[in-house]
């Protein structure tokens, strides 16, 4: 008999169930951290054993990986959209990319506490944070130049370093927020720093 279009193929059962462990890693990634959140907890509240998650994921760095990944889908999709922007219109995204974190506070405590925990050289997200941050610092470096290459912003600025700044002050306010939410509006936050830098950017400009 023909398979049912209803009935979902064994390949595709098997995606949705790594998706579904993906998603309860993290959760409990974001709650207890990648060290303090063992592997059998995971299989447990999927649902699954132990031997069972490995067979999806090879270790638990390798199911913090495709954590990782899943996360950053989110960012990239954002980031291209910014690309296609015209370099005016860039800074006044920014306060966009705020508001998609406030909607997905789970996710944006996740990215916090993996950066944390991947400092060190030898921890399994280290690579992986190294490169998305110096890609982050070349899609603004660039965007700075373009801008700059049209006259709309200052010639005197130095892109890269620009680039590290921007970077750090969202994650310093994105960080703040997800401290003390009563007391820093995260939207607000980057809203004003929006203008702030568009300001420096174009002062002096005729």
């Amino acid at each position: 008999m023909p398979r049912s279009r209803q009935d979902p193929s064994r390949q595709e059962r098997a995606r949705l169930r790594r998706e579904e462990i993906i998603a309860v890693a993290a959760e409990m990634f974001a709650r207890g951290g990648y060290r303090g959140t063992s592997l059998a907890d995971i299989a447990a509240r999927a649902g699954i054993s132990e031997p069972g998650l490995l067979h999806h994921f090879g270790s638990k760095a390798g199911l913090l990986l495709a954590v990782i990944e899943r996360r950053d889908l989110d960012s990239e999709m954002f980031a291209m959209e910014l690309l296609g922007m015209e370099p005016t219109g860039r800074l006044r995204a920014l306060p966009e990319f705020a508001r998609r974190n406030k909607d997905r506070v789970g996710l944006a405590k996740l990215f916090t506490v993996l950066v944390a925990e991947s400092l060190e050289p030898g921890a399994p997200g280290h690579q992986h944070f190294v490169d998305r941050y110096r890609a982050m610092r070349a899609i603004v470096a660039d965007s700075i130049r373009s801008a700059q290459a049209a006259g709309l912003t200052r010639a005197d600025i130095d892109p890269a370093a620009k680039a590290a700044e921007i970077i750090a002050t969202l994650d310093g306010l994105q960080t703040q927020w997800l401290l003390d939410p009563d007391m820093i509006d995260i939207v607000a936050g980057v809203e004003s720093y929006a203008r702030t830098l568009e300001h420096d950017l174009t002062c002096g400009l005729p």
